[in-house]
């Protein structure tokens, strides 16, 4: 028992020190319009996220669809974005339309075998606090890999983790830390985080907070797990890295654009920001127009006209800011 602590320590441990300051890119599952995976599409988008500085990437996750993608499509992208990247992979793991929670640790468990570093635990809707903290020990004492914790907004989740909740969960020995994305609770983010750090002061702590990233980070926020690094993960690598290295002036700036990144593509309806992303991901040449598609979104039938072509027209002047400032601090 003692060398099974002492792994899970080690283990958790260097999952946090790896990420702590570092930014992982919650990926883009690139889709034919059957809905089939476009497998041929993943080797350079996973390689594109590489080049934008992240140090990991998750997949599966919210952003990637991963509740709609069976157990061997998302073994694959394990694999995939794994081998493609060269980086660490967290993988989402989650109930799904045709996905129940005793599905979940043989899910884990191919997760792993498929070369996953690390779970990105989703809610599950209508479960008590109960059932959230056993699923969790079952999924650290089983699989054996360290677990990141997802407070999800109750809009998308059914099942917004409160503080205490949260900080039940980071006295689990494999829960390392937790990803936050409350949307527009300013409240409760900052709350979740005072519990986290209070209840586990090692734990590590991220943001997922697309519309709240900037004042997230001066709220205790270390680290990032971000949607809106689906497609310009170095944007978001320029406001993390200008806040840990103290440049306001930098961190303003980069905070800005981020900001307006997130107004153009994190709006009602919301679920639609995985569409918007990927049309941003296709104006920047990281997936091809064709796969740039969320065939699960509210406009898997028909975005609303024009659109597509709003957003596209705002980024040229946002991209220049954030080249000229770059190089700048370079």
């Amino acid at each position: 028992m003692t060398g099974v602590a002492s792994h899970h320590d080690d283990t958790c441990a260097d999952l946090r020190d790896l990420l702590r300051g570092r930014l992982v890119a919650a990926a883009l599952t690139p889709f034919h319009r059957d809905r089939t995976v476009a497998r041929e599409a993943v080797a350079g988008y996973a390689e594109a996220l590489r080049g934008g500085g992240c140090a990991a990437i998750a997949v599966g996750a919210h952003t990637g669809r991963g509740a709609h993608l069976d157990a061997g499509e998302l073994r694959w992208l394990v694999r995939e974005f794994g081998s493609a990247s060269s980086l660490p992979i967290v993988a989402g793991v989650g109930p799904g339309p045709d996905r129940s929670v005793s599905d979940l640790l043989p899910l884990a468990a191919g997760l792993r075998d498929a070369g996953a570093a690390a779970l990105l635990v989703a809610p599950v809707r209508g479960a008590s606090r109960a059932e959230i903290v056993r699923l969790h020990e079952r999924l650290g004492s089983e699989v054996g890999l360290p677990l990141l914790a997802f407070v999800l907004y109750d809009r998308a989740s059914g099942c917004q983790y409160d503080a205490d909740t949260v900080a039940e969960l980071l006295t689990l020995p494999w829960v390392c830390g937790v990803k936050l994305a409350l949307l527009d609770d300013a409240m409760g983010c900052q709350d979740i985080l005072d519990a986290a750090r209070t209840a586990a002061p090692d734990a590590l702590l991220l943001t997922g907070e697309d519309r709240m990233y900037g004042p997230s980070l001066m709220w205790g926020a270390e680290a990032s797990l971000l949607g809106l690094a689906a497609a310009l993960p170095d944007w978001s690598v320029a406001v993390l890295e200008a806040w840990t290295r103290n440049d306001l002036p930098a961190f303003v700036a980069a905070s800005a654009r981020a900001d307006a990144l997130a107004r153009l593509t994190f709006l009602a309806p919301m679920e639609a920001y995985v569409q918007r992303m990927a049309w941003v991901a296709a104006w920047q040449g990281i997936l091809p127009d064709a796969v740039a598609f969320d065939p699960f979104g509210p406009y898997a039938q028909s975005p609303p006209p024009g659109e597509r072509d709003r957003l596209i027209s705002a980024l040229p002047t946002l991209s220049r800011d954030h080249d000229r400032d770059h190089e700048t601090s370079a």
